[in-house]
């Protein structure tokens, strides 16, 4: 009886399997065997050991692309949580008048189509006729050149004072920052309706405890509010890491040729030059484990050290 249970049981996920299998576990497992191949797509293909992890770890156009993606990792994530949680308190209250239509507004960038939504940034800050350059000629200033200044943020206003800083100081480009900019609005649609469910989950009476003691809101945010809500912010900061480290759509939409000198050529970007444009297609798949291998040293390390500052209840 318990065999006949087991077979219907695998027969039931065999759909499935098959599915995860053909389109998730063999090019998978084709790409890390090509990883060790010298290959153009074109020519029969030649083993190399790891002569393609060697050439990406000592080549600076990958380390570049490396230092761009952490540029947008620290840009997206700590600003997505921040406002997501924002607006999460602003939509608590179930009384406000018009509080679904808001929280359908907001959660609006979740699923606007991203490539729409690249082309709309990218019309918002076009150089010449761009609705963010009207503003600021409105305000009495220049406008900005957001797609075609190589120089770093930090760089720019250090130039001031005619410091030059090292590579890894000198910042994003304003194009990388609009592609920030664009990221954060995509985020925090979603990290907004997870704060407000957790906050929704909070028990009125460790507030009411704390009024009792004589805790004011401040207080009641910094040692109630945030602590509770620590679950959906390690959820929250797991998802972002993952889904930055792999932007790509907004990058190949708004600067196809990978911004000025190469500014907005993030990591999977890169990834895809090699693949797609120069045919190395070896070479592309080492870049593409070394990325899912830094992905998953991240993951392991927020779980190690930062899971632990998670208050279950």
């Amino acid at each position: 009886m318990a065999y006949k249970k087991s077979v219907k049981a695998y027969l039931f996920i065999t759909p499935t399997f098959t599915v995860m299998a053909v389109f998730v576990f063999f090019p998978l497992a084709y790409a890390f065997f090509i990883s060790f191949y010298s290959w153009n797509m074109s020519s029969p293909a030649v083993f190399s050991g790891l002569q393609n992890y060697v050439n990406a770890l000592k080549s600076e156009q990958f380390w570049n692309s490396m230092l761009y993606t952490l540029y947008y990792v620290l840009g997206v994530i700590p600003f997505s949580l921040i406002f997501g949680l924002f607006f999460a308190l602003l939509l608590k209250d179930k009384e406000m008048r018009g509080v679904n239509v808001y929280r359908m507004i907001y959660f609006m960038p979740v699923v606007t189509s991203p490539i729409a939504a690249a082309m709309g940034f990218n019309w918002i800050f076009e150089n010449q006729m761009g609705i963010a350059n009207h503003i600021i000629e409105k305000m009495g200033f220049q406008g900005v050149d957001w797609f075609t200044n190589p120089t770093g943020v930090c760089q720019m206003f250090f130039n001031r004072f005619g410091i030059n800083l090292p590579v890894f100081l000198k910042g994003p480009s304003l194009a990388l920052v609009v592609i920030i900019l664009l990221g954060i609005w995509q985020n925090v649609g979603y990290a907004t309706v997870v704060y407000l469910a957790g906050l929704q989950s909070i028990s009125d009476s460790y507030y009411e405890a704390a009024s009792l003691d004589g805790a004011n809101k401040t207080k009641k945010f910094w040692y109630i509010t945030l602590p509770l809500l620590s679950p959906s912010t390690f959820f929250l900061l797991i998802m972002f890491t993952i889904s930055s480290f792999q932007v790509f759509g907004p990058v190949q939409i708004m600067t196809p040729s990978g911004g000025p000198l190469n500014t907005t050529s993030v990591v999977v970007f890169y990834i895809y030059r090699q693949a797609f444009s120069y045919y190395n297609m070896g070479y592309a798949m080492a870049i593409a484990f070394l990325l899912m291998g830094i992905i998953l040293l991240a993951t392991l390390f927020q779980f190690k050290f930062l899971e632990r500052r998670v208050n279950y209840e």
